[in-house]
């Protein structure tokens, strides 16, 4: 019998290989409950473990033509899904470390009564900053930002990932924050904003 699963196996990622959308069906309704538990493991969250196990079977179909023939497959999504959450981690941990400390700079430059010139021009170079995105990455920076909604609740909105809007804020940050840096004539805000 598990000659007959590795069998099975190995004729799927023959067939996944030369591009079979039946084989991908096969092993993505065969492993996807397994990918999702797994990850709703790893993070406690649906939402989350949704994006992985979408993200998980996107990278399957990219590299079907590497995957060697004599793959186990369970071993190797769940060492893709375990890869992927630990990015999913880190990306978020750099973000809201980055957020915090441009709020933090910001309301540290504001608290300050004889600063209320410094405080028009930086909202001024800042709200500019936000006005030259491209438009898809002004809308997520707005909607997260202003309206407060999450990643998923834009995601929804918009008809997006999560992982695209999460990619697209991403960028949206690094891009009003060079802005500011680059268009600031306030030194202390300057060096502030280049240690985030």
């Amino acid at each position: 019998m598990v000659q007959e699963g590795s069998y099975n196996e190995e004729q799927l990622l023959k067939r996944l290989a030369a591009g079979d959308d039946i084989a991908f069906n096969t092993i993505y309704e065969q492993y996807q409950q397994s990918v999702f538990a797994f990850a709703f493991y790893l993070t406690k969250s649906k939402e989350l473990s949704e994006e992985v196990v979408q993200e998980v079977f996107v990278r399957v179909w990219e590299k079907k033509e590497q995957l060697p023939e004599n793959l186990l497959i369970l071993p190797y999504i769940k060492r893709m899904t375990q890869n992927l959450v630990l990015d999913l981690f880190r990306k978020a941990g750099r973000e809201q470390a980055l957020q915090q400390k441009l709020q933090d700079a910001m309301s540290n430059l504001f608290s300050h009564p004889d600063d209320q010139l410094q405080e028009k021009e930086l909202r001024r170079i800042y709200r500019q900053g936000i006005d030259l995105l491209p438009p898809q990455k002004k809308i997520i920076y707005t909607l997260h930002r202003d309206d407060l909604l999450s990643y998923e609740q834009i995601a929804l909105k918009l008809g997006l990932s999560p992982n695209t809007v999460r990619n697209h804020m991403a960028q949206a940050i690094r891009s009003v924050r060079d802005h500011v840096n680059r268009h600031s004539a306030l030194l202390p805000v300057v060096i502030l904003l280049r240690n985030l």
